[in-house]
């Protein structure tokens, strides 16, 4: 299968790959539909395949990721200043560190204010500088795409979570002890005119003609009469969410989720 880019995800086919590709190379479409596409993973190896995509997904997260693997058509040599920009800008305290960032000591994740922790301060207060500096750059949204989906790769590869922000580790990860440190994300020779779109996906469907479509939906639901878990798919990615926008959202419980 073709190399892909992700964080831990539930759900991730990363391991499905090349079974979806070889189904997929059986229907001989030219364009194809990946309704539900969350971290990417099917869309990117689409992509690669040769095919033309479509990628749609609700949330903000996702947007990213589609953007920067599907529309950048800049070469890697293009972000290398940039990242390295990043990679190299004075640590600050800010609303990352308030919220997420947590003391090495002692090996307990916990927070001044008692609460674990995803990240270790050493590397929020980076996330804090970074995120900052994102905004303040002169970036087209595909540039921006690109930065924040290789923040967010960066994160997931220093954090102390089974792979989503509902919880945290009681006890620091490995993982977490080393530094945040961006790469350039493995971009896509763009080779026909993907759409990506962030759309409710019966929104979406009126307006899409494609020869074949892929539906990996959410594992939660939004019946009420049949609950399959304490959280809404969304709420385990959260944190995602907040990296995206930088909008500071009011938060609750203790893994500080959006109120929203």
């Amino acid at each position: 299968a073709p190399k892909t880019d992700g964080i831990k995800y539930a759900g991730s086919k990363l391991k499905l790959l090349p079974h979806i590709l070889s189904l997929i190379r059986k229907v001989k479409p030219i364009s194809v539909l990946d309704g539900f596409a969350g971290t990417t993973r099917v869309s990117q190896a689409l992509a690669q395949s040769g095919y033309t995509v479509i990628a749609n997904d609700v949330s903000v997260w996702s947007e990213i990721f589609a953007t920067c693997y599907l529309l950048n058509e800049q070469p890697r040599s293009h972000y290398i200043p940039l990242i390295e920009h990043l990679n190299h800008l004075t640590p600050t305290d800010g609303w990352f560190t308030e919220n997420y960032g947590g003391e090495p000591g002692a090996g307990s994740s916990v927070g001044a204010d008692g609460l674990k922790k995803p990240w270790q301060k050493q590397n929020t207060r980076r996330l804090d500088a970074i995120r900052i500096e994102i905004d303040r750059m002169n970036l087209s949204s595909v540039e921006k795409s690109v930065l924040l989906t290789s923040l967010i790769c960066a994160l997931d590869k220093v954090d102390s979570t089974l792979g989503h922000y509902a919880a945290y580790l009681n006890e620091w990860s490995p993982r977490s002890y080393k530094s945040l440190w961006l790469k350039p994300p493995t971009l896509i020779p763009k080779l026909a005119s993907h759409e990506v779109h962030k759309k409710d996906i019966f929104n979406l469907l009126p307006d899409v003609e494609v020869d074949l479509a892929y539906f990996d939906p959410p594992y939660g639901s939004n019946n009420e009469k049949m609950p399959p878990s304490r959280v809404r798919y969304a709420a385990y990615y959260h944190l995602w969410t907040s990296v995206c926008l930088n909008d500071q959202p009011e938060l609750f419980g203790k893994a500080k989720r959006r109120s929203d």
